[in-house]
């Protein structure tokens, strides 16, 4: 609860990543080996397991914006404008838009960071499947 109203956040994203993570682990016949893995996969597979347990991750995109309220002697009308941050995400095609508490800035922002983080790792991972393919080695 924050300021007296309730701020509901999914985290069906942290579930979804802890998901493939755990099904990309593993092929029809159980876990992946550590030994059939090279170093630089071992590392982005620990990492990304480190970021998918027990830390938020959450979508989407931070806009920093800052308007005018409309009042004739407001500090806004000489130049200070309010800021509010929003996170925006698009999603089958309809842009969606949540504001961010200041309370809640940074542990969003970290939850962005996250998120990013687990799909550049993700994107690496499959990359190196993708070469195990190309070359047949399976």
């Amino acid at each position: 609860m924050v300021g007296g109203k309730q701020i509901r956040i999914h985290f069906s994203l942290a579930f979804a990543a802890s998901v493939w993570y755990n099904i990309i682990m593993s092929d029809n016949r159980g876990r992946i080996p550590r030994g059939a893995m090279s170093q630089q996969e071992r590392q982005w597979r620990s990492k990304l397991a480190q970021i998918c347990s027990g830390h938020g991750l959450i979508r989407g995109t931070l806009v920093d914006r800052e308007r005018l309220c409309g009042k004739p002697n407001c500090k806004c009308t000489r130049g200070h404008r309010h800021r509010s941050l929003y996170l925006v995400l698009v999603k089958a095609g309809k842009t969606h838009q949540l504001y961010v508490p200041r309370q809640l800035e940074e542990k969003v922002r970290q939850w962005v960071r996250n998120y990013q983080a687990v799909r550049d790792l993700m994107d690496q991972v499959s990359q190196i499947h993708w070469d195990k393919v190309r070359t047949r080695q399976g």
